[in-house]
């Protein structure tokens, strides 16, 4: 076989012909068998239900929504330590900011060394770590002062430690799941995590106004705890369908990787020749960089900076208005998990970033509710778009690079964050906030027009 891929190659190898050449050499019943069915719409519900019969799904879904939870608490009671233990706000910038950069970078390490190690592996060792770190921070508030080199140290490696986490927790839905499940466990996994986010962040501020910082650090330790331990009971053997079937898929062992396609068998693509020959991962990383350039800063400077100027708002206004977003996000990811399995996803992806950039485009126009409506249908449409494409992605990505590609689409995405701060923050104070909504939208809908050209991306 061919040590090279061509573009055409990159369609989800779900075809009878296709995957006829490597069911012929497995006898067993599973996802082989599902893969060459006719692709048609599977039920909604059940698609996403019957994922909960899964143990190590279940196991996942759990540990990484306690997880989350506990990050939101981390959140916001970092901030209130800082400030109401006698620190001002450069020692909090400074602090976030040695979490955000190595979080930032670490997104490519941790691609390469969940490639190496396993995603499972690497997570659990990640966990670990951070749950002794967390652990070190909780105790340093219930002693009551932190010093700032002491924050800093801890940060650091947090930071360091998430970002390396992100691309391996994203590598390990298809290494738990079949083709056929991958969109609907993507969707719960994000719809678990914006609830969790919602709910943590709520409860946090009871928590902390009502006990203290430290209570709520101390708490987000334990959550690592629940995620280490949830990691260390998967089964390693043994990959479970919901049907009852097994399959021999050591999530120890690439080469087992139940989510392989035809045209990987027998071929080990080198990450830079992937990429190099890869039109989907290329169009992928183009859209994340420009997305993530213009929206990053949007949302955390030019829309705090337009609610309190020209819609004449206040901190409760701006509260709701990201409160929409969350519940569209919520909502979008079910609704993306529960829809079935047609052959092209890829104009719904793209119709889904339009509709995006015409709610940001929208947004200054009704003043807070209308930003509410904005933001609802806005976040709807992105969480939708993103397990879609994720999804279809996954489904493309060779297994022994999957970590790898991962961390780079993460760091695209997410990466360049400062990037757009300073460049909003630099543009509003120039030319006032409002109008970076519509230009933000303008660049977003042209971006998609792009991927409207690409047959590659419309075929998915």
């Amino acid at each position: 076989m061919s040590t090279t891929l061509s573009p055409k190659e990159f369609a989800p190898a779900s075809t009878p012909e296709r995957v006829k050449q490597t069911g012929e050499t497995n006898t067993q019943k599973g996802s082989m068998e599902s893969a060459a069915q006719p692709d048609t719409a599977k039920p909604a519900a059940g698609g996403m239900m019957r994922l909960f019969k899964v143990p190590n799904f279940m196991l996942l879904f759990g540990g990484q929504t306690i997880s989350t939870f506990g990050d939101a608490l981390y959140m916001v009671a970092l901030p209130w330590l800082i400030l109401t233990t006698g620190g001002s706000a450069q020692e909090l910038g400074i602090v976030l900011s040695a979490y955000g950069i190595p979080r930032a970078v670490c997104m490519l390490a941790g691609g390469w060394l969940s490639d190496r190690l396993r995603p499972r592996r690497f997570m659990l060792i990640a966990d670990t770590v951070r749950l002794l770190l967390m652990g070190v921070l909780a105790v340093l508030a219930f002693g009551g002062h932190p010093l700032l080199w002491q924050l800093c140290a801890i940060a650091v490696p947090l930071g360091a430690l998430g970002g390396a986490f992100t691309p391996a927790s994203m590598s390990m839905v298809p290494d738990i799941l079949d083709r056929d499940d991958l969109q609907a466990g993507n969707g719960l996994m994000m719809a678990s995590m914006q609830g969790a986010n919602l709910i943590g962040s709520s409860i946090a501020g009871v928590i902390v106004s009502g006990l203290t910082s430290a209570v709520a650090l101390a708490i987000d330790a334990v959550t690592f705890l629940f995620s280490a331990g949830s990691l260390a009971l998967m089964r390693g053997t043994k990959h479970a369908t919901p049907d009852g079937s097994q399959i021999e898929a050591s999530p120890e062992a690439s080469q087992d990787h139940p989510q392989a396609s035809a045209q990987e068998v027998g071929m080990q693509i080198s990450f830079w020749g992937y990429l190099g020959t890869s039109r989907l991962i290329q169009i992928a990383l183009f859209m994340f960089i420009v997305s993530s350039l213009v929206t990053g800063g949007l949302i955390e400077v030019a829309l705090p900076a337009l609610v309190q100027g020209p819609m004449q708002g206040n901190a409760s206004g701006f509260g709701f208005i990201l409160g929409g977003w969350g519940a569209g996000a919520l909502i979008g990811s079910i609704l993306a998990g529960m829809v079935g399995k047609y052959k092209r996803k890829g104009l719904i992806i793209l119709l889904g970033g339009m509709i995006i950039a015409a709610m940001f485009a929208l947004l200054p126009v009704g003043g807070v509710l209308g930003a509410v409506a904005c933001m609802l249908i806005g976040g709807i449409a992105s969480s939708g778009f993103a397990v879609l494409f994720f999804t279809a992605v996954q489904m493309n990505i060779p297994s022994h690079l999957m970590g790898r590609i991962m961390g780079l689409l993460m760091f695209s995405s997410q990466g360049l964050y400062p990037v757009s701060t300073v460049l909003a923050g630099v543009l509003a104070n120039h030319f006032g906030p409002a109008i970076l909504f519509p230009f933000a939208g303008l660049v977003l809908a042209v971006v998609m027009l792009f991927g409207m050209t690409q047959k590659v991306l419309r075929e998915l």
